[in-house]
């Protein structure tokens, strides 16, 4: 009987580790039934099945409490921005295979993600915060001027400015999409229902 307190003021314990929403509605039937399950079969046995239950099931409920959050759009902007900064580093690339590779990598991966993303979140709704568009459209043609400056001043890191180039274009893409969305959410409130 000693067992099945100690068995049941554990799992009490441990049920704290649990998303607060999913401990006050089911925390004090999983108690009655642990109490339960202690006085049909050896505590050491319901200890080590509920030990096992809580490794699976605490993760699950953490991420089940993050996925029911509404979801957000920027992600899958941020990732079409990069998919368009990348085929554009492509095409600047020019004659040089590898950047022309590794542009279409980028936009291929990042087009791929950001297609299941959207998938993913539903239609653009007013959470979307589109405010900043125009700092961002600008932050990269800044980006390009600070990097031609930076060649002319005799800087020769190739790999950051052509980073600092992927930044740029992905920067500016991001403020053209979310600028389009603000057009968007303009136009869709000034339509009558």
């Amino acid at each position: 009987m000693n067992g099945d307190r100690a068995t049941v003021r554990v799992y009490r314990s441990l049920l704290r580790l649990y998303p607060r929403e999913f401990r006050d509605e089911y925390g004090t039937d999983m108690v009655q039934l642990l109490r339960e399950q202690c006085s049909d079969e050896p505590a050491w046995l319901v200890g080590a099945r509920c030990t096992l239950d809580l490794a699976i099931t605490i993760p699950t409920q953490h991420l089940e409490a993050r996925m029911n959050r509404p979801s957000t759009h920027l992600i899958p902007l941020l990732f079409t921005a990069l998919a368009a900064g990348g085929l554009l580093f492509a095409i600047l690339g020019g004659s040089n295979i590898a950047i022309v590779v590794i542009g279409l990598c980028i936009a291929v991966v990042a087009g791929t993600i950001a297609a299941v993303a959207w998938k993913r979140s539903g239609p653009i709704g007013a959470k979307l915060s589109t405010d900043g568009w125009w700092k961002l459209v600008l932050a990269g043609p800044c980006i390009i001027v600070a990097v031609i400056v930076g060649a002319g001043f005799g800087v020769e890191a190739w790999e950051v400015m052509m980073l600092a180039l992927l930044v740029a274009f992905v920067a500016t893409g991001t403020g053209v999409l979310l600028g389009i969305a603000r057009l968007a959410q303009r136009h869709s409130r000034a339509i009558p229902t």
